[in-house]
């Protein structure tokens, strides 16, 4: 059940808690003090008052602290608190004590007394009447122990025994605190506590937290996708997880250099990937917080990471033996492996060889993206990286080598993994696929690691080939998949019966002899495209008639 309910008392909060986080509700169970209450339940539940509108507001800014209650109980122990967390716990227990000798409870006034008394012995402010020399930390846990693992167990906190220490000690000043203002009002001093404001209210997550700033951004980016979503994430846990807290209050900009010579030494990861990827998520994220106010200046403006251009010892297209290496093997038969990990290496090579697409693009295709348009076969490529769909005309060589048959015989199915991975929310297997042809093409090849990337290389050596037969820019970009960085390319729509004309002259890679052979097309005259193209549209349009 989530959502705001409602009875005759008026709306409330109730979400069913989820099992992995009612199991660490057990382990904390477990670890803490004799009589403290018991945490395991099976639903999180409040009341909200009786106003919607206000119960609204107060439904999800308490929905987030639950959810965040709940990924630090996943997390398990927490390195340490802030400050102001430590305090703001410190009030949850003052108000406990204080709720304890309320003025309507018997003995209130003397009850209070007696407490303050023995902790101002414990610290030495008094002298000794009601507690006997000895382990004074033995006495604290006495009194504190049960209202800490309370206050603990609410906000969903696992902390290490210096922590629960230093809790410890915070608790002893907020109980004296609570003591002397029931004190006061036994005396009939009914005048709220002008010292209350001690306690600060918990940190909301969503605005004080990288990994609530990360989460809300993730929220007003619907529309990103979630791929970005992920990665984003990903890097905010890392550092967070590398520097040892999650505040966004003391993050520095030494914290940010921290964590990216981290990346280069011990990752050893290359300047791009650390400065389009770990840097530009968390500089994203808080630029983010910065325009909706929540911070006032954001620490990644004191960095620049420029890095060094990676050095290369050659360029990053495929060579002719590279290429002939791996479709030569692609024909031959692929022992030890299941039939879809085979048609991956059968097909992805010269899929990637004839459209210059990005591996991912191939790999999770289905049949149903094989269509003819146009009097012309095309990939119907409808989830990219930038975002741009397109159709992509299927060369003519795949034809010959019975590529359609192929999809035939998968119909309704995806091309490369079973259909049942489909019913996943967030699928990888086409990732999977994706990395064991590179694993296998390298390895056929003799590609050294660092040499060139075998998947990406064919996106090189296609546009190589573009240039070789002057095709037009627009229309490489096009067909790659590439965004148009002027406004003007970004007009209009590229037919599949103009991208496949220029497909007519793109090479054929022929392996059937001791070494590659290029077949290229002499001549970029039009009519000699047009003509081509014609007896292909016929050949289509009489098979799909």
């Amino acid at each position: 059940m989530r959502g705001l309910k409602r009875d005759r008392e008026g709306y409330y909060y109730r979400r069913r808690i989820p099992d992995d986080v009612r199991r660490a509700l057990r382990e904390l169970d477990a670890s803490s003090a004799k009589g403290s209450p018991q945490q395991d339940k099976r639903e999180e539940k409040k009341r909200l008052g009786r106003d919607k509108d206000q119960a609204e507001a107060a439904w999800a800014k308490y929905d987030r602290e639950v959810e965040a209650k709940w990924e630090r109980l996943r997390k398990g122990r927490v390195p340490g608190l802030m400050p102001v967390q430590l305090q703001s716990l410190a009030g949850d227990i003052y108000r406990r004590w204080l709720k304890a000798y309320s003025s309507g409870h018997f003995h209130a006034g003397v009850s209070a007394a007696m407490a303050l008394a023995a902790m101002q012995e414990i610290d030495g402010e008094i002298d000794r009447q009601i507690t006997v020399v000895g382990d004074d930390d033995e006495l604290l846990e006495r009194f504190h122990g049960f209202h800490v693992d309370a206050v603990l167990a609410a906000r969903g906190l696992i902390v290490s025994p210096r922590t629960r220490v230093l809790l410890i000690l915070a608790a002893q000043r907020a109980a004296k605190h609570a003591c002397r203002t029931a004190l006061k009002r036994h005396d009939g001093d009914l005048r709220p506590d002008p010292d209350e404001n001690l306690y600060p209210a918990w940190p909301d997550p969503e605005t004080t937290t990288l990994s609530g700033l990360c989460a809300s951004w993730i929220r007003a980016q619907p529309k990103a996708k979630p791929k970005t979503h992920a990665d984003f994430k990903a890097s905010i846990d890392k550092f967070v997880a590398f520097i040892g807290r999650d505040d966004v209050v003391e993050l520095s900009a030494d914290d940010i250099r921290g964590w990216l010579a981290h990346l280069k030494e011990s990752r050893s990861l290359s300047d791009v990937r650390i400065r389009d990827g770990y840097l530009a998520a968390i500089k994203t994220v808080l630029n983010s917080a910065r325009k909706r106010g929540l911070i006032g200046k954001n620490p990644c403006d004191a960095v620049q990471y420029d890095g060094e251009p990676e050095e290369r010892t050659r360029e990053k297209d495929l060579r002719d033996g590279e290429v002939y290496a791996i479709l030569k093997a692609s024909l031959q038969p692929q022992e030890g492996v299941g039939e879809d990990v085979a048609a991956a290496r059968r097909w992805v090579p010269w899929l990637l060889a004839y459209t210059g697409a990005r591996v991912a693009e191939m790999t999770r295709l289905e049949s149903k993206h094989i269509i003819p348009e146009a009097g012309v076969w095309g990939i119907d490529i409808q989830r990219s990286k930038n975002g741009r769909p397109r159709i992509v005309p299927i060369h003519r060589d795949l034809i010959a080598q019975g590529f359609l048959d192929f999809v035939r015989r998968r119909e309704g199915m995806p091309l490369f993994f079973g259909s049942e991975k489909l019913k996943d929310a967030n699928i990888k297997i086409h990732k999977t696929r994706a990395e064991g042809v590179a694993e296998w093409a390298r390895k056929v090849a003799g590609i050294e690691p660092g040499a060139v990337a075998p998947n990406h290389g064919w996106r090189h050596r296609f546009k190589t080939e573009c240039r070789r037969i002057a095709m037009d820019r627009e229309v490489r970009l096009y067909i790659q998949g590439h965004s148009f960085q002027m406004e003007g390319e970004k007009y209009g729509f590229f037919p599949i019966d103009v991208t496949a004309a220029w497909m007519e002259l793109f090479p054929r890679y022929d392996v059937s002899g001791p070494t590659l052979h290029v077949q290229r097309t002499a001549g970029v005259d039009a009519i000699d495209r047009a003509v081509s193209l014609l007896h292909r549209k016929r050949a289509v349009l009489r098979e799909v008639a």
